[in-house]
């Protein structure tokens, strides 16, 4: 365990901190925020801002809320999809720029036209890139919204459940103090009257008095 000192000292070392201070230190710092699991580091290529990824996840984690290792995992490929069609943008308009620098050059009437017919292929393979990149993002969002809509329908069904009822307690009935419990034995009678005979006094029939 710590002594008080190592815990001021540790805390002045602290307070000293500034936290990075170069532009690749504060990248590498901005990629260790993210939320969810997606991995930051490998995600970024050459050219490209690891803050704007930063900012893209904060957002997207903003926007849908993940609250279970199964929505973050959606989430996460939301993101991804996200990054990637910015890429893709970015992408296709450098194919257009590499494309038209020859006609350019050659003060084509139409270089943008001519430009397109030097890549149709690399035109048409990214088309399909971004065509499955987003149906991936729309899947990964319909599965998400399925996931917290059960979350949100169990949430609400745990809370609107009715405890169980409780077994009602019965105490037995206390029993008066000073009273005298009777038996059901009959009273004592006196012979050859009949009639009964007072208990005072009286514990057995020959005590009875006899007749003259």
């Amino acid at each position: 365990m710590a002594t008080d000192k190592q815990t001021e000292a540790n805390r002045q070392n602290a307070q000293k901190s500034t936290g990075p201070r170069t532009a690749e230190g504060k990248a590498r710092s901005c990629m260790n925020h993210l939320t969810t699991g997606i991995d930051a580091k490998s995600a970024i290529i050459p050219g490209e801002d690891p803050a704007q990824l930063q900012a893209l996840a904060d957002r997207i984690c903003a926007e849908l809320k993940p609250a279970t290792e199964a929505e973050r995992h959606q989430v996460d490929i939301v993101i991804r999809c996200d990054w990637q069609a910015l890429r893709y943008v970015r992408c296709e308009a450098q194919i257009w720029s590499r494309s038209m620098e020859t006609p350019i050059r050659r003060n084509e009437p139409n270089a943008m036209g001519y430009g397109y017919s030097l890549s149709p292929l690399a035109f048409a393979r990214l088309d399909r890139r971004m065509e499955v990149n987003e149906r991936l993002s729309n899947g990964a969002r319909r599965e998400l919204e399925r996931l917290q809509s059960n979350r949100f329908a169990a949430e609400a069904q745990a809370e609107t459940a009715e405890p169980a009822p409780q077994p009602a307690e019965t105490a037995a009935p206390a029993e008066e103090l000073g009273s005298n419990r009777q038996t059901d034995s009959p009273s004592p009678v006196v012979p050859e009257t009949g009639k009964p005979v007072a208990s005072e006094g009286l514990h057995h029939p020959e005590d009875a008095p006899k007749s003259a």
